[in-house]
Formats: C-alpha cells, structure tokens, sequence
C-alpha cells in the first residue's frame, strides 16, 4: 500500500528559515506549505492551513505559542539553543554594546553569565504580540539601544526605529531534526486517527445505544444507535450534560455507590428502554459512567431470535391427517383436538402406550396459532430428577458440578412463544411436581442457582399412559398439579376398541414402510387381515406398525401365510397372562364356521381357535361350541399337531 505524504505547514516570518524549508521542498516527497507570516498574522494562516488538511506546523517560538493556543493540530517550535543565541550577541556585540533580546512572554535564564563573557549590556524586554513587540522597541531605543536581535516583526520595528539588526540563526541540523519530529508527531497522529475511527466505527455498529460520560455528568461520546434512539438531531452533543437527554439515568449513583445498575426498564420521551449503566475506572478511580441501552421492541425481538436459534429443529411434525382412522370413536377425538387446538389452555392427553398421544399432541401444535414457533418434547420418565429439572428449567453458571461454562436456558424458556409436551409426566418425582405446577400457575421460571424470574408464554400439552386420578389416590402425583393439568382433557382409546381402524392403518403401513425399504407393497388377504383385528393389541397402533413392517422385511415383495402365522403365534405367546382374547361378536362365529366349511377347511378354522385361546385346548373347543373330547378327535383326525 503506497505511503500518503505527510502535510507539515511552516509559518514564519524568518527569511533565512523561509528560504531553507524551501529547499527542503524542492528535494522532500512530503507536501509542505511555507507561509512568511509571524506573531497575529500567522493565525488566519494557521487556521487556514488546518482546514486544508495539514497535519502539524512549525514555527519559531514566539508564532508558534499563538499558534498552539488557537489551533488542534500539533505546532512545534524550532529550538534555539544558547550557542545560536551567544553566535547573534558575539555579531551584534560588533555593532553596539547594548542590545535588545525580545523574549517571548518569559526571560530566557544565563543571560548574565553572557553579558560578562562578552562584556555588553543585554536589554530582556517580554512582549505577547506584535503591538507589544513594537512598544518594547520603542523603550530599548530611549534607553540608548543600538542593536536587536530577533527575527521576522523584530527586524521590520528596528528598521523602523533605525536600530541595528542580527537575525538569529538556527542550523540546518536543527531544522532537519524539527522537520523529523514533524513527520514522526504526524505519524503518530495519524495512528491515533486510525484508532479513534475504528473505536468510532466499533461504537456506530453496535445495536444498542452506547453513551459516555465523565465524573461530571458531560458527555465524552456517543454512538449513532444512540442518537438515532433517542431522536438528537445536534450535530455534536459532546460537552453537553447527560442528563439533558437522560434525564432519570442513575449515572451519579452508579459513580458514587461504585456499583452498576444491570438491566434497568427507564422511560426517555415516552419510548421504554432497557438500560445498564456502569462505571468507568482507572486505578480504582472512578472518572465517569458509560450508559448501554436498547428500545424495548428490539429487545423481545432478539430474545424471540435466540429462543428460535435454541428451538432449532424442535417442530411438529405430524398433523392431524396423520391420526389414520374411520371409527365413530376416532372422529369424535379429532373433532374434540380441533376445539382445543384453538384456545390456549393446558390438554392433558392420556391413553394406553402406543396410542399416538405425541402424534395427537403435534397435530393440536400444528392447528394452533403457535403452528409457526417451536413444538418442544421431553420424556419425563427417561430422565432422574436432577437432570429433568436442568433441562426443564434450565441452570445458572456453577449451578453445580459439570454445568455448561455460562449457564443453560430450560426446555420452558425455549419453548417461549411455542408449545411445550411433557410426555409421560405421571412420571416425575414429588421433587419436580412443585416446580412444575408453579410454572402452569405463574408462567414464569427461574433457573437452578439462579435469582431471577423469567416470565414465559407458552401452550403446555401432558400425556399420561397412567389414570392421574388414581395416582393422585395412592399419593404418588400431587392433587393440585392434577387439576391445573387436568383442565381440557383428551382419552385416546385403544386399539381393540377401535378394530374397524386396523385395516385401514394395515394398508396406510405397508404403503409406508415398503417405501422407505424401496420394497413392493405386499397384499394381505382379508382372512389374515380378521385374525389381526381379533388380536388384543396390548402395544396398541405402534405394535401393529412393528409387526406390519416385520411382516414387509420378511415376505419382501410377496406375502407369505407361513411367515404371518409363525409372527401371529409370537403375538399370541406375548399376551398377558390376564387378558382373554377378544372373540368379536360382529364377525360369524368359528362355531358357525365350523359348521358351513368343508372338511379341508376344518383344518384353518380349528388352527384360528387355537390361536385365539393361546393354544389353551379347552378354551378353543369353547369357541368352537364343540366338547374337549371331540377337539381331540378333530385334531387327531386332520393331524394337527
């Protein structure tokens, strides 16, 4: 990257300097500006000079304290030393025996031991302009003063005075070494430029409203969102007292206390701000407050942003199409989800396992107005209590051991604006019991190890494979979180009250699971198709699922009865001991069967009864309406073993 040549300015009325900075010019890569004016001339010039861009001036030591005074950029004086001094009184000793030094504002120091190593008489006179320059001209002439000694203005009164005149000369190493100093003081003006625009950008980038003050309440700095938030027109607030445009910020408070104000809701014009005020030390000195701020709006926004960036993936998945159904029982518990999905009031949603109560639970996400924000799940029963309540409500920094460095927010906080399902919830401890029924009463949150409430908007969905009721009765679930749970209420039945969905289920998992093993679907003949629906189904739908897409990896492309019968006795063998098997009154009766069916056909029905009876023969001669003694003949008879 190409270097920008430095911009020095030289102002002075010096002719021997004027013309040496010239020289420099003519062989220097950097932009110099000479101007030949001295004392209050020079600051029209100067001024001048610093809106144009120059980064520093120099100048001799009376010009370049006016100088100084009145501009920002930096102005160095070209030293004299006491050798170029002693060089002008040994010349103008020459020309008089008592001369004039005009100083500027103070006396310079060993000037005695001069007048008696040269043996003159040296007049100091002080001066602070032009017009006090002349006057001490003037006095040195009627004090019988034949020679001054200066430069620029000096020369031009003693001419006018017809006195005699040294100008001062400064080496050229000096003045190359002041042009040095120039170069490195712009340098490092630049660098300090440098820095305070990328502060300044730094300040203008940030979202929130930013704003510093020192130990009197005046403002230091301000950044663009601040002005923006608060609506300042001014140009340059700098210099103005804070409290102008924050009237109520505890900015005193905080230097005074030493201590910050974290998170505080203030009012500015009637707009709400949420705002932290800190204070500013130095070696345990307090020099100032700075003041961090954001509108209220921006606030829930980004809280609502980062609830969504946690929530990522935490959807709802299924819908209500997905509730695969055509039995009068079914349609009455989707009519039911469809009036609940449009309030915001709790659902608790009980039934058997393998109901579809978390499909149930989606699709009343997917039906409510919270359908866009996240849809948050947890098991209640497959976590210990200290974990469960970590993920439920979250934790502080250093909670306990093993915490994520910087805290964690609970599946409540992210679930905000959502919907959370506790699933299983028949299953939480009387530890975690309270803490949840707090949340359902106050619909806040506070987290482990911590000390603040966290308000939170949310639609809570519980499942139950359990009677809560009756948990309530034997003391295992509080009765208070029961009826704060228990305010709309949903029962999915089981499968073997709903048989008349099974074929219809049977055909959409074939479909389904074939699919997603690129498999061709089977075809399951309706026979088969009547010993399913007399099946008791203690797994319910998701045990018809596993044993349908069994059935699919086992016959591949092409049904197969012996794989069907060897799956069914496995369904048959795992029935609970206490549960009869069901002998459905709407289909005809393996008696009545028994009776219309050929003799090859005996084989098939006595084969179902056995089935059915879990190959319990009294029981299956029962069903068949025949004695035990004439089942044992039958199978003899027909070799069923």
């Amino acid at each position: 990257m190409k270097k920008t040549p430095y911009r020095i300015g030289a102002i002075t009325s010096s002719i021997s300097l004027s013309n040496y900075v010239r020289e420099i010019m003519s062989e220097s890569k950097e932009e110099i500006r000479v101007s030949s004016k001295g004392l209050d001339e020079a600051l029209p010039v100067g001024r001048q000079m610093e809106k144009d861009g120059i980064e520093v001036i120099i100048s001799r030591r009376g010009t370049a304290h006016m100088l100084r005074e009145n501009l920002s950029i930096p102005v160095l004086s070209v030293p004299l030393s006491s050798f170029d001094i002693l060089k002008c009184l040994k010349e103008a000793k020459s020309l008089g025996t008592k001369v004039l030094l005009p100083c500027f504002r103070n006396k310079l120091s060993s000037i005695e031991m001069m007048e008696e190593l040269l043996g003159i008489m040296i007049f100091q006179g002080v001066y602070h302009d032009k017009s006090s320059l002349e006057e001490l001209v003037q006095e040195a002439k009627s004090k019988d003063c034949k020679v001054v000694i200066g430069a620029g203005w000096a020369k031009r009164f003693a001419n006018k005075y017809n006195l005699e005149f040294v100008e001062i000369q400064t080496s050229k190493d000096v003045i190359d070494e002041t042009f040095e100093s120039a170069k490195s003081v712009a340098q490092a003006n630049r660098n300090e430029q440098q820095k305070a625009e990328r502060y300044r950008s730094i300040l203008d980038s940030a979202s929130e409203g930013i704003i510093a003050s020192d130990q009197n309440g005046i403002i230091t700095n301000i950044n663009k969102t601040a002005k923006e938030l608060l609506k300042i027109n001014d140009s340059d607030v700098m210099g103005e007292p804070i409290t102008r445009y924050l009237p109520d910020a505890p900015i005193f408070k905080v230097m005074n206390l030493q201590k910050p104000v974290l998170d505080k809701l203030e009012r500015v014009n009637k707009e709400l701000f949420v705002f932290t005020h800190q204070p500013i030390k130095i070696e345990n000195e307090v020099i100032g407050c700075i003041s961090t701020f954001k509108d209220i709006t921006n606030v829930i926004r980004a809280e609502n942003e980062v609830r969504r960036t946690l929530a990522k993936g935490m959807i709802a998945k299924y819908t209500i199409e997905d509730l695969i159904h055509r039995s009068h029982i079914m349609r009455e518990v989707v009519t039911i989800a469809k009036q609940f999905a449009s309030t915001d009031t709790t659902i608790l949603i009980t039934g058997e396992t393998g109901t579809g109560k978390e499909i149930l639970s989606q699709s009343i996400h997917n039906l409510s107005r919270r359908k866009s924000k996240s849809f948050v799940s947890i098991n209640c029963a497959a976590l210990p209590d200290q974990l469960l309540e970590s993920e439920l409500f979250g934790y502080e920094d250093g909670a306990f051991t093993g915490s994520r460095k910087g805290g964690k927010p609970g599946l409540f906080e992210i679930a905000h604006k959502g919907t959370i399902l506790l699933d299983e919830i028949s299953a939480t401890s009387h530890s975690v019991q309270p803490r949840l029924l707090r949340v359902l009463q106050e619909r806040e949150v506070m987290r482990i190890g911590g000390i603040q409430l966290i308000p939170i908007d949310l639609r809570v969905i519980a499942t139950s494979n359990k009677d809560l009721g009756e948990e309530v009765h034997h003391g295992n679930f509080r009765e208070d979180l029961f009826f704060r749970l228990n305010v709309l209420q949903i029962h999915l039945p089981p499968l073997r009250e709903k048989i008349e969905d099974i074929p219809l289920l049977v055909m959409e998992f074939i479909r389904n699971i074939s699919q997603e093993h690129k498999l061709e679907p089977i075809t399951i003949p309706k026979s088969y198709i009547d010993k399913l629906t007399a099946y008791f189904w203690p797994g319910n739908v998701r045990q018809l699922q596993n044993i349908i897409e069994r059935l699919i990896l086992l016959c591949g492309s092409r049904f197969n009865p012996k794989i069907f019968e060897k799956l069914y006795s496995e369904l048959i063998l795992y029935s609970p001991n206490e549960r009869e098997v069901i002998v459905e009154t709407n289909h005809i009766s393996l008696k009545e069967q028994l009776n219309h069916q050929k003799k090859e056909n005996e084989a098939d029905i006595i084969r179902e009864a056995l089935e059915r009876s879990r190959f319990n023969k009294g029981k299956a001669a029962e069903i068949l309406g025949i004695s035990r003694t004439t089942l044992w003949k039958k199978l003899k008879e027909l070799e069923i073993e």
